[in-house]
């Protein structure tokens, strides 16, 4: 359940979910249908946690460290190239 200050990296670093902040657009990928800016989330939203597979793992983790900056309100051109994938 996201609550009020949770974004994608913080939630993804926390031991519960990934230890790993770099690890967010996995979730992201995974909840897009309800993620329509990886910059901005909402209180109340329940995203689904996937396991971290190898190559996915590393996907997510080399997208998070070239991605361009955090942007609200308009998706980054490389996020939409990431969901493609």
């Amino acid at each position: 359940l996201v609550v009020s200050g949770d974004n994608l990296w913080n939630i993804a670093g926390q031991d519960t979910i990934y230890g790993n902040p770099f690890m967010w657009p996995l979730i992201y990928k995974t909840n897009s249908g309800q993620i329509k800016d990886a910059d901005l989330i909402f209180p109340g939203q329940y995203f689904y946690i996937p396991k971290a597979k190898g190559p996915e793992r590393a996907a997510a983790i080399e997208h998070a460290k070239t991605r361009g900056a955090w942007t609200i309100g308009q998706t980054e051109a490389s996020d939409l190239d990431y969901l493609a994938q």
